[in-house]
């Protein structure tokens, strides 16, 4: 028998309690995931006082868990910024491959394309037009993001030539073709939207750019109001759709 009994050990009667994962504090009422909390939080800290001076336990005390409990959902700070940065583009690369699909239009499908991911872009709550002027970051940061931003502008331009084979002669569709990615960097261009102007502003940028998206390829002016309605009739089947309002 040693000189003195271990300071953990349970008194009588009682069962030691295994380790686990901390526990976080109670769940506020607003319907969020606890991973989503935290995208919030950093997003705001980092735009608040910088990447670089934002440490993670910051976060979580904004969150109101644990800072282990942070680590079980992201393995560091890189981790939180580098899925910030990723869902200004992955929820648009998911539902253009559900688009792909879909038994419709051409254009109707790069329609319901750029309505969705301006809808994305325009009513994001973690405010990540920030993140793109945040001091301190280095290229490396954003290399997952511009290596997806990527291939989405290559699916735009796959949906637009699609969509000028479908409605021009073949002379008529390379001419075309020419201007297409101005597509992409008009919904791409949405991100700054969100630092100026309200609901009602940036719901008439959103409309624009759909309209303006059909009158480059060239579609009549009378049939711009149906495929609008057919690519918001097709992306109310879409799970994950943000309730917008339209253009």
């Amino acid at each position: 028998m040693t000189d003195r009994e271990p300071q953990d050990r349970p008194a009588a009667g009682q069962r030691r309690r295994r380790p686990g994962r901390p526990r976080a504090a109670p769940k506020r009422q607003n319907g969020l995931s606890t991973r989503e909390e935290i995208l919030i939080a950093a997003s705001n800290l980092f735009g608040e006082q910088g990447y670089q001076a934002t440490s993670t336990r910051q976060i979580a005390d904004s969150v109101g868990i644990k800072q282990a409990t942070l680590y079980y959902h992201f393995a560091d700070k890189r981790a939180i910024l580098t899925s910030l940065l990723s869902s200004t583009v992955t929820p648009a690369l998911d539902c253009a491959r559900w688009l792909e699909a879909q038994d419709i239009n051409p254009e109707v499908r790069l329609c319901a394309l750029v309505r969705y991911d301006l809808d994305t872009l325009l009513r994001d709550r973690l405010n990540l037009h920030v993140l793109y002027h945040l001091p301190g970051l280095v290229s490396d940061d954003f290399e997952p993001t511009h290596s997806a931003q990527a291939t989405l502008r290559d699916t735009y331009r796959r949906f637009g030539r699609a969509a000028l084979e479908a409605l021009h002669p073949p002379d008529r569709v390379d001419t075309l073709a020419h201007d297409l990615d101005l597509v992409f960097a008009l919904v791409e261009a949405a991100v700054s939207q969100r630092q100026w102007g309200g609901e009602e502003s940036r719901a008439r940028y959103a409309g624009s750019v759909v309209r303006g998206t059909l009158r480059l390829l060239g579609v009549e002016e009378a049939l711009i109001p149906g495929i609008i309605a057919s690519a918001a009739d097709t992306l109310s089947g879409y799970p994950d759709a943000p309730r917008a309002k339209g253009p």
